[in-house]
């Protein structure tokens, strides 16, 4: 049985998606891959490059379509502060499973 307060939306959007540290004024880690669910609470999604995060790390994340052509028009954009609770890992290393518990958010826009 799944006891979750909220609803878990399940999809598969192809996305670009921006990784901050919070206490670093680098640059943001940009990657690609498939949005796969979310909720009220939390993000899961499909990285096709590792991301330099691992889980208990806390960082900011923002997510928009990811079109052949970037000139495409942005449809949506989810931005939200998160803790990672997991990572998931395929056999053959060839994407990886990302999944952030919410802190702050999530800002659709």
């Amino acid at each position: 049985m799944d006891r979750r307060n909220y609803p878990r939306t399940h999809v598969s959007i192809p996305v670009k998606f921006h990784i901050r540290h919070l206490e670093t004024p680098e640059e943001p880690w940009i990657g690609r891959g498939v949005l796969k669910n979310l909720s009220l609470t939390g993000i899961f999604f499909i990285a096709d490059d590792q991301p330099p995060i691992k889980p208990g790390d806390i960082r900011d994340f923002t997510f928009t379509p990811s079109y052949p052509l970037e000139e495409e028009p942005k449809l949506f954009m989810i931005r939200a502060r998160g803790k990672v609770s997991r990572i998931e890992t395929s056999e053959d290393h060839i994407c990886f499973g990302v999944a952030v518990d919410f802190i702050t958010g999530p800002y659709f826009g």
